[in-house]
Formats: structure tokens, sequence, C-alpha cells
């Protein structure tokens, strides 16, 4: 008996993903070009040519000792470093929700062979067993209650993803309905679980 994945079509997924990849490379050189700029100034003060009227260094006035970042600007950092860590870590979640749809509609189109989607699968789990491995660590640190709750949303998101590529090898495994049909209900909790996490697909 045949069994219809009910999921988007191939080609949308596939716009989704590469406007995905584009906002994650248009952030990452807005970040490099934002360290060029501050390299470019240090470069530039470093060449600025002694002037004849400037004082000898032995007549410079002594320089200020610089003093410690306040606290609240320590708390700012950190707050934007894990609300970064967070958005990277969603973003990724939703791609590799993406992948292992396309991995599935690519098998049963033919578009993939057995072995080939297998690889591409593993590849996929992979990545998402060594994501999971570094948001245990970070649940080491001293986080407060709710980043501590986004964090276990995170790793229960993540969990399920990989849940999700497991039951969709059983199902290549035996070919059973029953299988697929596990498959289909744990695709449809990680798409819950990332609605609730991103609010994508929320009117």
């Amino acid at each position: 008996m045949n069994w219809t994945f009910r999921k988007p079509a191939l080609a949308a997924l596939a716009l989704a993903a590469l406007a995905l990849a584009v906002l994650v490379v248009t952030a990452g050189g807005l970040l490099l070009r934002g360290s060029d700029k501050t390299s470019g100034q240090i470069q530039e003060e470093k060449q600025t040519p002694i002037s004849k009227t400037d004082p000898v260094a032995d007549e410079q006035p002594p320089q200020a000792v610089p003093t410690a970042a306040p606290a609240e600007d320590l708390k700012a950092d950190r707050r934007r470093l894990l609300e970064t860590v967070g958005a990277l870590t969603a973003a990724h979640n939703y791609q590799t929700y993406l992948n292992i749809g396309l991995i599935a509609d690519g098998k049963a189109k033919g578009t993939y062979g057995n072995q080939d989607a297998r690889q591409v699968l593993d590849s996929i789990l992979s990545l998402q067993s060594s994501i999971d491995r570094n948001l245990a660590a970070l649940a080491k640190l001293d986080l407060d209650k709710r980043d501590l709750e986004s964090l276990e949303q995170m790793r229960d998101l993540s969990a399920l993803l990989r849940q999700q590529g497991r039951d969709l090898k059983a199902f290549w495994d035996s070919g059973k309905e029953e299988d697929a049909a596990h498959y289909d209900d744990t695709r449809k909790d990680s798409w819950a679980a990332i609605g609730r996490l991103t609010g994508i697909g929320r009117q």
C-alpha cells in the first residue's frame, strides 16, 4: 500500500531553506563588516604620523588606567550572547526539520537512492546530536529561570527532531503503514514545538 507524506511541496521547502540560509549569511556578513571597521580604525590610529609639535615620549602625561566594565554592561553583553545563541539554535532546529522532510520526500520520489538518503539523514542527525551536547554544556552555566526554560524547550525540540529521524529510518526499514504513521506523528510534534519556540506558523 502506498503512503503519501503530508508535507508542503518540495519546492516550497527548498525556497524556505534558501531564505533561511540567506538570512544567516547576511547576519554573518554584517558582523564581519563591523569587525573590519573596528580593525580599520585601529590600523589608522597606529599609522597616524607623529607631528613635530607633539611632545616627546618622556614628556607625555601618564595614561589613565582602564577601569573594569560596569556590571550592567557585562549583564547586557551576557544577555545579547544568550539571545544570539538561542536565535541561531532555533534557526538550526527549523532547518533540521526542513532537511528531514526534504530527504523523506526525495527518497519517496526517487530523487535519492536508499544508501544516499540514509547517509544524508545520518549526517543531519549527527550534527543535531552535536548541537544537543553543546546545549547540555550550556545548561551547566548559572542561568536564570527564564533562560533555563528556553534552553529546555530547545533541548526538547532537539530530541524530537532526532526521534523524527529515527522514525523515518524505521519506516524505510519496514515499509509498514504503521511506521509511516508513527513518523508522521513525530513530525507533527516537531512542528508544534518549533511553533511554540519561534512563533512560526501562528496566525
